[in-house]
């Protein structure tokens, strides 16, 4: 009888146990899947608009993609180009459509021209985008 009980007990904390781990575990698995959505939802609204024509206003969605992408992200290419690698400078360079087989010069010019890149430490992102425009048209990549 007390044995019957004592199972009886156990059973219950067991089950309470399990129970209550459910909604433990439910609530990562919703954040990190609204996370994972909102990663897949802006990576496909930047790769689907990523074509180097006009659009029917005339606009080269090519230069206004570049602008907004070194805009939003210009710390980082900063930081990416003073050492010549990183994923924004190589998010970059596709933007630029820079040949794969010139990535790596594209990336080293950024290194060691960084100084031509960013003038001062006002550089605007507009400024930057002339500048590094320039470079590569004199390293001819």
């Amino acid at each position: 009888m007390i044995y019957n009980k004592f199972c009886s007990i156990i059973t219950v904390f067991v089950a309470a146990f399990f129970l209550s781990s459910c909604s433990i575990t439910t609530a990562p698995t919703e954040a990190s899947s609204a996370t994972t959505g909102q990663t897949t939802d802006a990576s496909s609204e930047l790769t689907s608009s990523t074509s180097s024509q006009d659009d029917d206003d005339g606009v080269d969605t090519e230069a206004v993609e570049v602008e907004e992408f070194v805009s939003l992200n210009f710390s980082q290419l900063r930081s990416d180009m003073s050492v010549g690698e990183g994923e924004y400078l190589t998010s970059l360079a596709s933007l630029l459509a820079i040949d794969d087989a010139d990535k790596g010069r594209f990336y080293a010019m950024t290194k060691s021209n960084f100084n031509q890149l960013f003038i001062s430490s006002q550089t605007t992102p507009k400024e930057l985008i002339v500048h590094l425009k320039q470079e590569v048209a004199l390293a001819r990549i």
